[in-house]
C-alpha cells in the first residue's frame, strides 16, 4: 500500500504527509522494486492476482488516492522495472481538479508555527482523529475557520486527470475506485445509501475516464463494517482491498486483499513481513 512519490531533492520540510509516511522519495520505490525483484518477486494487479490466488511471488503494489506524483514520479519508476500497479483515485478531486480537504489540512499544519508535541497531536494525535473523523462537509467548515482559500497556484499537490489515469491503463496498470470523496465507511455519516452511491457513482465515472470496466474497490482508509464487502460485491465489483480483515467469514463474496503499508525507508522490514505471507 503506498500513496504520494517524489524525487528526494522535491521533498520540502516540514511535510506532513512525510511525517505520516504517506509520502516516500522516488529514490526509495526504486530500490524497493530493486530488491523484490532480486527476491524473485513478480508484480501483479490486483485483478491478476485475484486470478491467481495460489500462485507464489507475486506482488500487487497499489497506489491509493490518486495523487498526480503516482503519474510523474511513480510511473517512470515501474516502468523502468517492467512492474504493473492498481491505482485507487478519489473521483471528486480527480475530476474537478481540486484537492481533499486532509490535503489543504496538512498544508495548514505545515505552515503554522506549531510547536513538535502540538504538531504531533494534528498529524498522528487526537487533533488529526478529531479532523479525519468529520464528515466533508464539516471538514471544509473546519478549514473555512482555519485556513485561507487556497487558489490552485498555492496548493501544494494535485491530482490525476482522467486523461493521466486512462493513459495508466492503457501502459498496462489499473485502475480501481476508491470512492467520490474518500468517505469513511463505517463513520457515523455514512449509511448504506450513502455507500452505494459512493460505490456505484465512482466506478461509473472511472469507467467513463479510462473506457474501461473498474473491478476493484479499495475503502478508504481500510474501515469497513459487516455487511460492506457484501456491498461492493452487489456494486459490481471483483474484488476489494483493505488493511486488515475483521472476520475471514465476511470476506466470502469477492476476495478481499490486506496490504502491507509501505513505510519509508524499511525495505529490510517490508521483506520480514512478506515472508510471513
Amino acid at each position: 500500500m503506498l500513496h504520494r512519490v517524489l524525487p528526494h531533492k522535491e521533498i520540502k520540510t516540514p511535510n506532513a504527509y512525510s511525517d505520516f509516511g504517506t509520502l516516500i522519495t522516488q529514490e526509495y520505490l526504486d530500490a524497493m522494486l530493486v530488491k523484490l525483484k532480486s527476491e524473485g518477486f513478480q508484480f501483479v494487479t490486483i485483478s491478476e492476482l485475484s486470478m491467481n490466488l495460489n500462485e507464489k511471488r507475486l506482488i500487487a503494489l497499489t497506489f491509493d488516492d490518486g495523487y498526480s506524483d503516482n503519474y510523474t514520479h511513480a510511473l517512470p519508476v515501474l516502468e523502468l522495472h517492467k512492474a504493473t500497479a492498481t491505482f485507487y483515485p478519489v473521483v471528486i478531486p480527480c475530476m474537478n481538479n481540486s484537492v481533499l480537504p486532509l490535503d489543504s489540512y496538512y498544508q495548514w499544519v505545515d505552515e503554522s508555527n506549531l510547536q513538535l508535541g502540538e504538531r504531533e497531536d494534528y498529524i498522528r494525535g487526537a487533533k488529526k482523529r478529531e479532523f479525519y473523523w468529520l464528515s466533508p462537509e464539516e471538514q471544509m467548515s473546519f478549514l473555512d475557520k482555519h485556513v485561507n482559500n487556497l487558489s490552485n497556484s498555492q496548493r501544494r499537490v494535485r491530482y490525476m486527470t482522467a486523461t493521466e489515469l486512462r493513459e495508466l491503463a492503457e501502459r498496462g496498470n489499473e485502475i480501481g475506485s476508491h470512492g467520490l470523496s474518500h468517505a469513511l465507511f463505517t463513520s457515523g455519516y455514512m449509511n448504506e445509501e450513502k455507500k452505494r452511491f459512493e460505490l456505484i457513482e465512482s466506478k461509473r465515472q472511472i469507467e467513463n475516464a479510462i473506457g474501461l470496466p473498474v473491478l476493484s474497490f479499495c475503502f478508504p482508509s481500510g474501515y469497513y463494517d459487516h455487511c460492506d464487502i457484501q456491498l461492493v460485491s452487489e456494486s459490481g465489483y471483483k474484488s476489494v482491498v483493505l488493511i486488515r480483515k475483521k472476520n475471514e467469514a465476511e470476506c466470502n463474496s469477492i476476495p478481499a486483499f490486506e496490504r502491507l503499508f509501505v513505510k519509508p525507508n524499511a525495505i529490510g522490514e517490508l521483506l520480514k513481513e512478506l515472508s510471513k505471507k
